[in-house]
C-alpha cells in the first residue's frame, strides 16, 4: 500500500477518532467490561472529543501525525505529547482495518514520531498499554523495554503495562 505520512491538521481530528473508536474496541474488546468499551467508544466519536482532539493538533507541545493512502483517506495516526518536564510520552498509535497487521506499517508511525521527538531533543519515549492487549505484543516487536505494569482505577480497573523506546533505534 502506498502512503503519505504527514502532520495532522485539526481537519484530520475526525477521521483520527474514527480510527481509535475502531481500534479501540478491536484491541481491548477482551480487557474491557463491555459496557464501559461501548461507552469509551461514543465517548471518541463525540463531536466534544473530536473538537478535543483538534486542540490536542493545535497543542505546540504534541506530535501528531497521520498517514493517508493515495485517495487521500486518513489509514494511520500516532500522537504524543511533551510533558512538564521534557518527556514524551506516545499516547494513541492506532490503523485503519485496511492496514492492520501491517507491522512496517505501523513501525513508519513510530519512526516518524521518534524522528520528531528526537528532533525536539529527547532520546526517549514511553507508552502505556493494557496489559495481555494485542498493542501489548506490537509494543514488544517493536522494541519496547517493560518498565511498569500497574492497576489502572480509571479505565475499568485493568492491568495496563508501561514501555520505554530509545529513539535512536528509529533513526
Amino acid at each position: 500500500m502506498e502512503i503519505k505520512i504527514r502532520n495532522a491538521i485539526p481537519e484530520d481530528a475526525k477521521a483520527i477518532q474514527q480510527i481509535i473508536a475502531v481500534g479501540y474496541r478491536r484491541s481491548f474488546a477482551e480487557l474491557h467490561s463491555k459496557e464501559y468499551l461501548e461507552n469509551k467508544i461514543q465517548e471518541y466519536l463525540s463531536p466534544a472529543r473530536i473538537e478535543k482532539m483538534a486542540n490536542v493538533i493545535r497543542d505546540k507541545n504534541s506530535i501528531n501525525i497521520v498517514a493517508e493512502n493515495t485517495d487521500g483517506k486518513v489509514v494511520g495516526s500516532v500522537g504524543g505529547m511533551k510533558d512538564e518536564d521534557g518527556n514524551y510520552q506516545l499516547i494513541a498509535l492506532y490503523v485503519d482495518e485496511s492496514v492492520i497487521g501491517d507491522i512496517k506499517f505501523a513501525l513508519s508511525l513510530v519512526k516518524e514520531f521518534s524522528q520528531r521527538v528526537k528532533n525536539n531533543g529527547a532520546n526517549k519515549f514511553t507508552t502505556g498499554t493494557l496489559t495481555g492487549s494485542r498493542v501489548c505484543k506490537l509494543y514488544e516487536l517493536l522494541g519496547g523495554k517493560k518498565i511498569k505494569e500497574f492497576i489502572n482505577h480509571k479505565r475499568d480497573n485493568v492491568s495496563e503495562t508501561e514501555f520505554e523506546f530509545d529513539v535512536n533505534r528509529f533513526i
